[in-house]
């Protein structure tokens, strides 16, 4: 599988600009105040879990998948808690200052669900990857819910471990994966060619896929609406941002290629899955976490306008790794 250096660093260009428009809206104040409220609530409900249910839709099944699908999401799982024993190793003993909390949380979940998945399906538009992300995804808000809200809060009664489960992506992978196993095919192919119950189910599927397309530029407007109503100053001024950008956009990723190699093994498709979803910027979760659970939003917020404006040069360099897995 070649990745070509410009190819990854276009594909991170044309995803960022779709938060230009917001951007200039916002600026211009042409927008109403929740603007960005209303769009994670849609994104967030309507838009990935079809996004989820679509990555299932692009290929026929394979038992091999299914192996793939379970390496994926241990290999997740690793990559995670490697990161978050790092974070806790070198933040030890200031669990006590907010800033240092939302560092440690910016530093380890990323937003692989909403810039990854249409990120790995723009590169690659591979069923097979995407179906992999979507694991990753899965395992991501497990871990985010849990394991995520105890280093943003340093106590562990503040863990969800109901939410980590009940939440639309997760839900989403339970209607999709056993669909995926009975169906042996995509919804699209039900029915012989040319009956009306096969043109019901393209007419279907071609409308879960605008839903799920509309997933990245939502995002991205919600990005550029907190771009256009931050102070540049503060976006820049502050130390602890750099230092989750470099632990988030740079250690992670290369932590993740560290793993790669120690299993030869694994096929390409689950590394680079695994490894481009760990490259991915810090997560907006980072901020409805702050604010939700008593951190400080003046430092999470411009760490995930600070890491999507960054990972345009990140995400492309550390692509050069690939030819090495």
């Amino acid at each position: 599988m070649e990745i070509e250096f410009l190819t990854v660093m276009l594909t991170v260009i044309t995803m960022v600009f779709l938060a230009v428009p917001a951007f200039i809206l916002e600026k211009c104040h042409c927008l109403p105040q929740g603007a960005t409220k209303v769009f994670s609530s849609f994104m967030l409900f309507a838009c990935q879990p079809f996004l989820t249910f679509m990555s299932f839709q692009r290929t026929d099944y394979d038992p091999s998948v299914l192996i793939n699908m379970l390496i994926t999401a241990g290999l997740a799982f690793a990559a995670h808690l490697v990161m978050v024993g790092l974070v806790l190793l070198l933040f030890a003993g200031k669990k006590n200052d907010v800033r240092i909390r939302v560092v440690r949380f910016a530093s380890v979940f990323g937003n692989c669900g909403f810039f990854g998945l249409p990120f790995l399906k723009s590169l690659f538009d591979t069923g097979e990857m995407l179906i992999y992300a979507a694991v990753f995804v899965a395992v991501y808000n497990f871990l985010s819910w849990t394991v995520g809200i105890w280093l943003i809060t340093g106590d562990k009664s503040y863990v969800r471990v109901k939410k980590a489960f009940i939440n639309p992506p997760f839900l989403a992978l339970c209607v999709s994966l056993p669909l995926f196993i009975i169906l042996k095919q995509p919804i699209s192919q039900i029915g012989e060619a040319g009956t009306f119950v096969n043109d019901l189910f393209v007419k279907l599927s071609s409308s879960f896929n605008l839903l799920a397309d509309m997933t990245t530029p939502l995002s991205m407007s919600i990005v550029g609406i907190r771009l256009a109503q931050m102070n540049f100053k503060q976006l820049f001024a502050n130390g602890w941002v750099y230092c989750s950008s470099v632990l988030k956009l740079v250690v992670f990723p290369l932590i993740a290629f560290g793993l790669m190699l120690l299993f030869p093994s694994v096929s390409v498709e689950v590394k680079c899955c695994v490894f481009f979803s760990c490259a991915m910027p810090t997560a907006t979760q980072t901020l409805l976490f702050s604010e939700q659970y008593g951190g400080d939003p003046f430092t999470a917020s411009p760490a995930v306008l600070l890491n999507t404006c960054l990972c345009i040069l990140t995400i492309p360099l550390m692509s050069l790794l690939i030819a090495y897995l």
